[in-house]
């Protein structure tokens, strides 16, 4: 037995043996690939962006990360925002690319400034860069006065010379609002490549010298030529919930409606207290309509506009007829959305339809939601206090001076000047002291005869 089981530990100790040895190039070779971080940025350069980019930028410094990758399609946004995003990516430890993707997307505005940021900068097929005269977003006016302009076009130069890319074309962006396709923007050095995928960025990117903050230069290696694969692991972020949120009511068209969404709540509300839902909805599309308006360069002329359009109807809906009152409210509507943001860019207007739909949805609201609610109201009292009395009702406990009665579907407090009334029975109201009800028992007689 001894020999037995001297033969049985050397047999496992040998198969231990070969599996180690087996394991230790397949452990060798899984070791965790480089990481790059793939960075999407949409829509307007705005305080959410912001801090969506330093967070995923102080992220990858942290996890050292090969190169954050920031896939790039804007139409320009707030001067404060993009040089929030300028600053940590010149200040960042890892590499910074900027890639202008998907196919139709464009680097416009502050997105040629940030372009022009990055320590290497691509674009897919079909995608443009420029159009960078700098739009004040706090102010109506569609661009700063001269000397702010001299101060961009300093700024976005001074980008050029420290990536090495084409000055010129920097310039005349900012001044003359000039743009370029991506062949273009190769061919004048603006941006480093092209590359229309993931896959031919990571194979364009392979190999390229990049030199960091403070001097240091480190070598991408994105992939792998044998096997024709990346070499690196990707990985995707994303915005939270609060931030997507919080990106999602800059843009015009959904500021316009927050902000008549929220009068809407509110005022029905006012007119059907007890509600709340109403008021809840009222009260956060409001916030959020006011939160875009601080940040988009927004015309407060056009917001008075639009509250004074909702006056008008409100007065309609008292006066009971389509006349002067309905014509000043679609005529201040109209134009609140027209000036609301007339001082910005196209892109940052609100869209016709929108105003279209918006003036639909407003007569719609109170001609037919309002009329209802106030028709409702008017006739309260005769389903209120009121109208209970003579009604029957069911004691739900003992009345002995004071309890309970269902009535309605309510359950009210019941008072009665009888020695006492059991619960269960039927009993009478008589008369109301405020919410409290004066109660009789229900007689047999009476019973009957109802």
């Amino acid at each position: 037995m001894r020999l037995r089981s001297v033969r049985v530990v050397s047999a496992l100790a040998l198969v231990t043996g070969l599996l180690g040895l087996v394991a230790s190039p397949v452990m060798a070779q899984a070791e965790p690939a480089a990481t790059i971080d793939l960075i999407e940025v949409t829509g307007l350069i705005d305080p959410p962006t912001a801090d969506y980019l330093e967070a995923r930028l102080d992220g990858a410094e942290t996890d050292a990360v090969q190169a954050a990758v920031i896939q790039l399609d804007t139409p320009g946004g707030l001067d404060v925002s993009m040089r929030a995003i300028i600053q940590d990516m010149l200040d960042s430890s890892v590499p910074v690319v900027v890639w202008v993707a998907p196919r139709g997307a464009r680097a416009a505005s502050a997105g040629t400034f940030i372009t022009y940021a990055a320590h290497l900068a691509y674009m897919a097929e079909a995608t443009d860069i420029g159009a960078a005269s700098p739009i004040n977003l706090g102010s109506p006016e569609s661009t700063l006065d001269r000397k702010v302009t001299e101060e961009a076009a300093a700024f976005i130069r001074e980008l050029a010379e420290i990536n090495g890319r084409d000055p010129e074309f920097a310039e005349a962006a900012v001044r003359e609002a000039a743009s370029l396709g991506a062949t273009e923007a190769v061919d004048a050095g603006v941006v480093t490549g092209t590359a229309s995928s993931l896959g031919d960025l990571l194979r364009v990117m392979d190999g390229t010298p990049v030199e960091l903050a403070g001097g240091s230069e480190t070598t991408l290696e994105t992939w792998d030529e044998a096997a024709g694969t990346p070499s690196v692991t990707i990985r995707f972020q994303e915005m939270n919930l609060v931030q997507r949120l919080l990106h999602a009511v800059t843009k015009p068209d959904v500021a316009f409606l927050l902000l008549l969404v929220g009068m809407f709540g509110l005022i029905f509300e006012l007119y059907n207290p007890g509600i709340g839902l109403a008021g809840i909805v009222g009260a956060v599309s409001l916030l959020l309509g006011l939160y875009a308006l601080s940040v988009l360069p927004t015309n407060w002329t056009g917001v008075l506009l639009v509250v004074l359009a909702v006056v008008f109807f409100l007065v309609d809906v008292h006066t009971a007829g389509l006349g002067v009152w309905t014509l000043g409210g679609v005529i201040s509507l109209v134009a609140g959305g027209l000036l609301l943001f007339s001082g910005a860019s196209e892109v940052l207007r609100v869209d016709l339809w929108v105003i279209g739909a918006a003036l639909f949805g407003t007569l719609v609201f109170f001609v037919s939601v309002m009329t209802a609610a106030l028709r409702v109201r008017l006739r309260r009292p005769i389903t209120g206090q009121e109208g209970i009395i003579g009604q029957i009702a069911e004691a739900r406990t003992d009345i002995a001076p004071e309890g309970t009665v269902f009535t309605n579907g309510t359950l009210w407090r019941a008072r009665t000047m009888e020695t006492g009334i059991a619960a269960g029975s039927k009993v009478e109201v008589k008369a109301t002291e405020g919410l409290v009800l004066l109660v009789e028992p229900l007689h047999e007689h009476a019973a009957s005869s109802e």
